[in-house]
Parts: structure tokens; sequence; C-alpha cells
């Protein structure tokens, strides 16, 4: 039996690996996907305009974008003004407002037509289905990485909140969510809370690591200038390190993302800044340290990354039961309990399988959730 011509509707190219988490799922989708159609296509909200090639595992797909839409405006006050002078006249949130203010957009619409035309439509992440509604095309399935009005309540600013962002994002998530036939969620705590019916998809994983890290050190990755990631960096290397230190644990640091070398002089830190390549990263280290502060929306993929490569992290309750609630983690909501985590995982007393977790995150469960959405 052939299967589905798929048209996927991907955020941004998928080899820009340095933009963040959705890139990060999508490359992880796409070969299940690939598997289940005879015809796959990419369409990308931004990117270079035209036509190029991807890799997906074993597949070789075509991609396409018409060209730069605007993901990210912070520090551009001239588009910022823009945007808000939209909202004016617009009841769009800015989540929305931020894309169909400019060109680019109406250009990303028209090609989303041209190629969702005899195809089912897939979107992942919320730009992808607000363009997949913008085209008015049907919407066979959509992956949710996140609740985006949640997001909004814990980070829009004073601006935007006084322009109405946090009730106009909750309807238009609301009506976007009833469009496509079937809602997905990474996080199975996201599946249960979404205003429509939703089902958790897990995320395939690599089965490249076949033996746990000899890392003996602590890590951390991510860019430090990112509000939650640079918290989470005062928390580990103040109260963390002083508990630790109290507790006479000896171990060290190993911080990896843009702007981390500016704590290269903490007396646990031997390695920070950029890494090229992240298995270098986690050949060094034996757990990962992922906190989140605030509501919780989404799934860590630091936590999924680092299980790729059989590194268990220590992480709060609520990322632990929106990936796995039974996975391989060192639970841990305070600093006392991050610090009491590490030291039970430097004595050997608690030593997770993360690899072994990670080998069992099946595609065959993935494809059969997605396969029923083109039945």
């Amino acid at each position: 039996m052939s299967g589905p011509r798929i048209c996927f509707v991907t955020s941004y190219p998928l080899s820009r690996q340095d933009l963040g988490g959705s890139g990060w799922v999508d490359r992880r989708l796409l070969p299940v996907l690939a598997g289940l159609s005879d015809d796959l296509e990419v369409v990308c909200v931004t990117g270079p305009e035209g036509r190029w090639s991807e890799r997906v595992g074993e597949h070789e797909v075509s991609a396409r974008a018409a060209g730069a839409v605007p993901l990210e405006l912070r520090g551009d006050r001239g588009a910022l003004a823009r945007v808000a002078a939209g909202m004016l006249v617009s009841p769009e949130p800015y989540l929305a407002r931020k894309f169909s203010v400019f060109p680019g957009w109406r250009k990303a619409v028209e090609l989303l037509r041209q190629r969702a035309a005899g195809r089912r439509v897939v979107t992942s992440g919320w730009p992808g289905l607000v363009l997949g509604a913008a085209a008015a095309v049907p919407v066979a399935a959509h992956v949710a990485h996140n609740v985006e009005s949640t997001i909004a309540v814990e980070h829009s600013p004073r601006a935007l909140r006084m322009l109405g962002e946090i009730p106009r994002l909750r309807r238009m998530e609301r009506r976007l969510l009833g469009i496509p036939d079937h809602v997905f969620a990474l996080s199975r705590t996201d599946a249960a809370e979404l205003d429509v019916a939703a089902t958790a998809l897990p995320v395939p994983l690599s089965s490249a690591p076949t033996v746990a890290s000899a890392g003996r050190t602590v890590g951390f990755i991510g860019k430090a200038s990112w509000p939650p990631n640079e918290r989470a960096l005062e928390v580990l290397l103040g109260p963390v390190h002083d508990r630790l230190s109290a507790m006479g644990v000896d171990v060290d640091f190993v911080l990896a993302g843009k702007g981390t070398e500016r704590y290269a002089e903490h007396p646990r830190v031997v390695a920070s800044g950029s890494v090229t390549d992240v298995a270098d990263f986690y050949a060094q280290v034996g757990v990962a340290v992922v906190p989140r502060f605030g509501s919780s929306t989404g799934v860590s993929v630091k936590v999924l990354e680092a299980a790729e490569f059989g590194v268990p992290s220590v992480l709060p309750r609520s990322l632990a039961e929106a990936i796995d609630p039974d996975g391989p983690w060192l639970v841990a909501e305070s600093t006392d309990e991050v610090a009491e985590a590490i030291r039970r995982w430097r004595s050997g007393e608690q030593a997770p399988d993360a690899a072994g977790w990670a080998r069992q995150q099946d595609a065959a469960r993935t494809a059969a959730l997605l396969r029923n959405a083109f039945a």
C-alpha cells in the first residue's frame, strides 16, 4: 500500500541547528514521516528563498522557503514598534502579528498553499500552525511543542500585557488548535492541559550511544544570556556550589554555550564556552543539570539530548513528568535537593541508565501514532 504525500511545515531549515530546540525535535520526527510517506516535502516558515535538499536519517527530502520571516524580534525596536502598531488595528496577539505584519509572511502563505495541494499537511510548532491557518489549508496533524499561552503568562513583558497579549493569545491558540484533524503534544502534561483532545507524542531518539558516558563532571549546556539559563547558572554556581562544599563533595563543572566563558574563574568550572560538537561536551559529563523555574510547558530538549549520549539529568519533577515520570532522572526541586542529587550520583548511590532508556524510545511507537492521523 502506498503512503500519503505529506507536506511538513517547520519553523526554519533543519540544518540550522543553532536556532533552537524545535529544529532538534523536527530532525527526529521527519525520518518517521519519511518512512510513512511516498512523497515528503518540507516547507519552512522562514529561510533562504528557493528549494534545497535536507538529509533526514536515510532519506533525502525536498525543502522550500519563501524568504525571510522574522521569528525573533528582541532588540529590534523598529520591528517591535511596527508589530505594536499592527496590534492596534488587529485582534491578533503578538505571537502571530510579529509574522503577519511583514511582507515575507504573504509569500510564505502563498508558498504553503501551492505545496499543500494534494498533500496531507503536518505542522510542527506554533509558527507552522499559524502559517497553516493563514494559508487556510486543511491540516491533518499538528505537533504542539508548548502551550504558548502558558509561556505568555510567565514571560510576556508589561507592554504586551497592556495590549491584551494574554487573552488574545488564549483565544487564538484555542481557535487554531481546533483546525487540525489530530493534535499531538510533545509533553505528556501539555497533552492533558490543552483545550482540545491531544495525544502525547514521544520523540524518537538516536540509538547511537551503546554505553553510558564515562564522564565524571557535572554539565550544563545552553546560551548564558537566555534569562532562564542565566538564573540557573547563578543557582548552580552559587547556592548549589556552596551546599556541595559544605557536604564535602568534590566535583567539577563543565559549562557549554555562548556566554558561559564569563564563569571560567569559578573554582569548580574546569571548562566553559561555545562548543562545536556537543558529543565532545557529553563525553566529559557524567550528569547534566537541567533546571527550570516558573511555569512548565513542553519538554526539555536538553534532557532528551543528554539521554541520547547516555547522560542522566538532574531536573525538576515537572520536566520529568512531561517526558516520562518513570525515566532515568535525578528529580530535584530545591537548591539543597539539586546538591544532594549530585552527591548521590558522585558517590555511586544512584546511577540512572539514561542510555538504556534512550534505546527504548522506539520510533515505531511514534510512527503508529502519526499513521493514525492519515488513516
